[in-house]
């Protein structure tokens, strides 16, 4: 009887709440995400070389998954996003409801768009992979937010911005029910074009060589150049 008694209350201390079970894990995977796991710019422009040099059939498939990286690095800045508006919002003012009812309206098309980024994005190119860095690093840069209410914005805009952007540059491949309109040309881009670029240090500006970028928020305006700081890496050269 003891031991029934014993064997049962061990039982008991071993079971762990799902919720007290995750935060463990959530825990764990925080010490472990400090550790090196991501390329560095000299890694990145390595790899790079070294798959432009490989034979066609296999240039494709590593400059996708080099693609990827950029492609998958926003996916998570759009979750980012999600997350800050979630735990700023009551800081800020923003009631419960209107929480809710901005995520029922924002989540269908979000998690659409990183779906089919999950399964879409597409690099034939070197260029095609100037163009893709262009367009990523930009919107990222220009979307970064840590407040509520710039976060809620960019919920409704950059989703659909950031996939009607590579959709334009013929760097997704759609279904058929979605297929790129055949009108769209094939002459080379002004994202990949990069030979003559020279930006005034801390904007952007619109000329040769850059993607002119304008997100609609309140704290930015589209009739002027866009500041951001100084350091960031905004385009990636062709190696």
């Amino acid at each position: 009887m003891q031991d029934e008694q014993r064997l049962t209350q061990q039982n008991d201390e071993q079971v762990v709440s799902p919720s007290l079970r995750n935060q463990r894990v959530l825990e764990y995977l925080e010490d472990l995400w400090k550790r090196p796991h991501m390329p560095s710019q000299e890694d990145l422009k390595r790899i790079s070389e070294f798959v432009v040099s490989l034979p066609e059939e296999y240039r494709s498939v590593g400059l996708t998954t080099i693609a990827n990286h950029f492609v998958n690095n926003m996916s998570l800045h759009m979750l980012e996003l999600m997350a800050t508006f979630q735990q700023k919002a009551e800081q800020e003012g923003i009631s419960s409801r209107e929480c809710k009812k901005t995520f029922d309206k924002t989540l269908p098309k979000a998690f659409q768009v990183l779906a089919a980024l999950n399964t879409q994005a597409s690099v034939q190119s070197l260029d095609s992979l100037v163009a893709l860095s262009n367009i990523t690093i930009a919107l990222y840069t220009l979307s970064w937010s840590d407040s509520a209410e710039e976060a809620q914005s960019l919920l409704y805009e950059l989703p659909t911005m950031y996939y009607e952007r590579l959709t334009q540059e013929n760097l997704v491949v759609k279904d058929h029910k979605s297929a790129p309109d055949d009108s769209a040309t094939a002459q080379p881009s002004k994202s990949s074009d990069w030979s003559s670029y020279q930006p005034m240090q801390g904007y952007i500006i619109p000329e040769r060589g850059m993607t002119e970028v304008t997100i609609p928020t309140q704290k930015v305006s589209s009739s002027s150049p866009v500041p951001v700081e100084t350091g960031k890496i905004l385009f990636m050269p062709a190696a």
